[in-house]
């Protein structure tokens, strides 16, 4: 039987997650997400207010690759060959992320998001909130404890609820392949 998503409880170490993070913010510039709609990609606040950093590392996308390929030999099958930049996001309080699914639809690129993988980087005690939730299909069991790692097609609807307390930080990225028939 196939699976919605593939999971891994903590498979990051929490030294390394926080390496990662402390790494991320001295080396990039954030700026506010974007989201795409009407043919180009813009800030929408009622559909998502996070800061994001574009990651170019090589041994941490050659992880997140292991991962995502993984995860599509184990469950999935789909035709994939790209990952694109890593996205580093920082979820303060206030911050959210409304329902959406990671596929352009009107894109008229050659190629789809197939596979997206979270990486949860915060120990789940520092902040409040700030849940990753599916729409229409079963959520995994403790995603919130730090080094979590989830992956799934791209076209599952999910959404990160708003943050109470404290800062949520998340490494996420995309497998992309031909065009969805």
């Amino acid at each position: 039987m196939r699976t919605n998503w593939q999971f891994w409880q903590s498979a990051i170490d929490k030294d390394t997650c926080e390496t990662w993070k402390e790494k991320f913010y001295r080396e990039n510039t954030f700026s506010d997400a974007t989201i795409f709609g009407s043919g180009e990609y813009a800030t929408n606040d009622s559909v998502r207010t996070t800061r994001v950093a574009f990651i170019e590392d090589f041994d941490v996308k050659t992880l997140v690759t292991s991962y995502l390929s993984e995860a599509n030999r184990n469950a999935f099958g789909f035709d994939l060959n790209y990952v694109p930049s890593l996205q580093f996001a920082e979820y303060s309080k206030g911050s959210f992320y409304n329902w959406h699914h990671d596929i352009n639809w009107d894109s008229d690129s050659a190629s789809d998001r197939k596979l997206s993988i979270v990486i949860q980087l915060t120990d789940e005690n520092e902040y409040e909130g700030g849940d990753f939730e599916f729409k229409s299909i079963e959520n995994p069991v403790d995603f919130r404890k730090q080094g979590s790692i989830l992956v799934f097609p791209s076209y599952n609807e999910h959404r990160v609820t708003e943050v109470t307390k404290g800062v949520r930080n998340s490494l996420v990225c995309w497998m992309e392949g031909p065009r969805w028939r």
